[in-house]
């Protein structure tokens, strides 16, 4: 006899599938169990666990319910920290600045190589977001942008695209202070002409039924992206060599109306009370110390720059140069500060949150807590132990390192220096 699938039966079928769907959405969600967590936000949580849906961080607690059909991901035995965010870098390209110190209209967008070495280096140190921006031998260097710190494609790895103009008051070496500085103003007094003149003009297209040609020219991509620093839409990231160039720098922001992050060389610890006066957002370099004589006895002495400045009350972020043994990483630098008289906790903000807060991006990294991105490391130890090892990766809450499976690094410690 033939069996007929009853009107009864379609009506609970459909109820299934409608009472079933929102478990199916969410397929993409784990939850990371683990020894501690830093969250950074919220300090140290033990025997914490992380809940993770669409990238994103849903709750960060000691003992919350996990749904059944949650994936979960045991490292009990190890602790996470957030993934670090490096507020300054000229690398990820092939050239750090163009051979014009005066192109504010090129972005690094256009020079990125997702396959750089200087990501994969990242990665194995922990650091899940760089803010690649040229270099300082410049006066307007161009556009920087926030980036993770993998990806196929540049479109995959944007965090901001459009996060800053580098500015330097140093220049080029062929070039005096006196004279960038006057290129500066000449070329911010332009600019102001020309947003002047382009208020006029959009005026009169208020009666016009066609656009002037006027502003179809060349004269847009010189000026467009000095207005957008003018007009705040990002910041200026300004390298500073000495103590008065920040002075100068600060007077130049105030001036033409825009907000800067300074980027300090170590000789700028004497700016330190300007800096703290004016409550000044600052990098600094990543030479820290800064070495110099007496005139008298001509005796050197070491100033340690990273405890002159928290001495001071003022908080600043940390980069790296992997081009000096000393300064090689991130974490490393953080470890350096320890010396200066700074905590753990202070120490690890410095390559977290006050970064994320200077670039912007403090609303989806920097921290671990609810809706921001679940980008964090994970440590077979407390950080800031020169043993301590980053043994996994997450960037949106997808494992993206994994030390045990780093070819590199196992060729590496397979050399034998002496043989």
């Amino acid at each position: 006899m033939r069996r007929r699938f009853g009107y009864h039966k379609l009506w609970t079928f459909c109820l299934m599938i409608l009472l079933f769907f929102p478990f199916v959405c969410q397929a993409q969600a784990i939850a990371v169990k683990a020894k501690k967590i830093y969250t950074v936000s919220s300090g140290v949580i033990e025997n914490a666990v992380i809940l993770i849906q669409d990238g994103k961080i849903q709750e960060v607690s000691t003992g919350p319910e996990i749904p059944w059909n949650v994936d979960v991901i045991d490292y009990s035995q190890k602790v996470i920290v957030p993934g670090m965010v490096e507020a300054h870098v000229a690398r990820g390209y092939d050239v750090a600045n163009e051979t014009n110190p005066l192109t504010p209209f090129v972005t690094v967008l256009d020079n990125i190589d997702t396959s750089h070495d200087a990501f994969t280096s990242a990665l194995k140190d922990g650091v899940t977001a760089l803010h690649i921006i040229p270099g300082n031998s410049t006066i307007l260097g161009g556009k920087g942008a926030v980036v993770k710190t993998v990806g196929l494609v540049v479109e995959d790895m944007l965090l901001i695209p459009e996060s800053g103009m580098k500015v330097s008051v140093v220049g080029t070496p062929a070039q005096t202070r006196m004279g960038v500085l006057a290129q500066l103003r000449r070329y911010f007094n332009e600019t102001k002409e020309y947003m002047e003149r382009r208020k006029k003009e959009a005026e009169k297209e208020e009666k016009m039924v066609s656009t002037p040609g006027s502003f179809r020219s060349p004269e847009r991509v010189k000026y467009d992206s000095v207005v957008d620093l003018l007009e705040g839409r990002y910041k200026a990231y300004v390298y500073c060599k000495g103590p008065s160039d920040v002075v100068r720098a600060y007077n130049l922001s105030e001036k033409y109306g825009y907000s800067s992050v300074y980027l300090l060389g170590p000789e700028c610890y004497k700016a330190a009370d300007f800096i703290a006066e004016k409550k000044l957002d600052i990098i600094l370099d990543a030479e820290l110390a800064y070495y110099e004589r007496d005139p008298l006895t001509e005796e050197v002495k070491k100033i340690d720059v990273a405890r002159m400045f928290h001495q001071k009350g003022i908080e600043f972020a940390l980069i790296s140069e992997p081009n000096r043994v000393h300064t090689r990483s991130l974490s490393y630098q953080a470890m350096r500060v320890l010396s200066s008289g700074l905590s753990p906790d202070e120490a690890l903000e410095a390559v977290t949150i006050i970064p994320a807060r200077m670039l912007g991006a403090d609303d989806l990294v920097g921290s671990i807590e609810k809706g921001k991105l679940a980008s964090f490391a994970v440590l077979d130890d407390d950080p800031f132990k020169l043993s301590t090892k980053v043994e996994f990766v997450y960037i949106d809450g997808k494992l993206v390192y994994e030390r045990a499976k780093d070819e590199e690094l196992k060729k590496l410690l397979e050399e034998k220096i002496i043989k």
